[in-house]
């Protein structure tokens, strides 16, 4: 058994699922658990190069992201792996990836997550932009009062911490990530490596555009969950969310590509 678990939730989406099990780096064994959100044609599992292993969970029907996710946890601590790493179907991780977020997590035994860089592609996998994530603990346990600090498929964490924190909340559908992390986040020291090391696929039905209201809605529920009213990034956040709810998700990622040094607040 190998010491990483790959988390990848699918639903109704057998090519990106293929073409992100395709494209695993090869430095360091993988065990890749796939949970099929009850796909109306359920999913197929394709040959893994070696020396990764696949393995498949399926739900009789579609229950929603948190509830694949934490199914697929579940399974994943009961085996007890030491790591569990986040990808989603139709992500490309790139040469390396898991290599260096496992050398941080055992080289700095205080942290329970790492996260990275992230390249922002389109379905044709042109870069659309990049997104430049704060690395330091202190400066991401302030920044995450203002915004999600993490790239859900890009983070590495310690199981042993799910264990102590819990694992994603119902209560915030579509930031489940956000407010996993957040309470990571207050309990424990968590980084974002310098590198980029994901291509993330925008993907016109996925939760970020298809149900954009709905995340931001519960991005500020997030906040008020956390909301410290001697933080003023507390109160940026909740002014920069309301205004996110009125803006079109054209004009927010021309934004991103337009001013380089506010990407991350957008």
């Amino acid at each position: 058994m190998a010491n990483v678990a790959v988390l990848i939730p699918v639903y109704n989406d057998q090519e990106c699922l293929d073409l992100t099990l395709h494209s695993l780096p090869l430095e360091t064994p993988l065990d890749i658990v796939v949970v099929d959100d009850g796909s109306d044609t359920p999913i197929r599992l394709p040959d893994v190069p070696h020396p990764h292993k696949v393995f498949l969970l399926r739900l009789e029907k579609n229950q929603g992201i948190e509830h694949a996710l934490n199914h697929g946890l579940r399974w994943i601590l009961n085996r007890g792996y030491a790591y569990v790493a986040r990808l989603d179907a139709g992500d490309v991780a790139l040469p390396g990836r898991f290599v260096k977020q496992l050398s941080f997590l055992e080289a700095h035994s205080d942290y329970a997550l790492v996260g990275s860089q992230v390249l922002f592609v389109d379905e044709s996998g042109r870069e659309v932009f990049r997104e430049r994530f704060p690395t330091d603990y202190q400066q991401i346990r302030r920044n995450m009062h203002a915004r999600n600090c993490f790239v859900h498929p890009a983070v590495m964490l310690r199981t042993r911490v799910l264990r102590e924190v819990g694992l994603y909340s119902d209560r915030f559908s579509a930031a489940e990530d956000y407010e996993l992390f957040f309470r990571i986040t207050l309990r424990n020291k968590v980084a974002n490596l310098p590198d980029y090391v994901l291509k993330c696929r925008i993907n016109p039905k996925g939760i970020s555009l298809s149900r954009r209201r709905r995340q931001i809605l519960s991005r500020l529920k997030v906040m008020l969950e956390y909301f410290d009213p001697i933080i003023k990034e507390s109160y940026f956040g909740i002014i920069k969310n309301l205004v996110l709810l009125f803006m079109p998700v054209s004009l927010v990622q021309q934004m991103k590509r337009y001013f380089e040094k506010y990407r991350g607040w957008l």
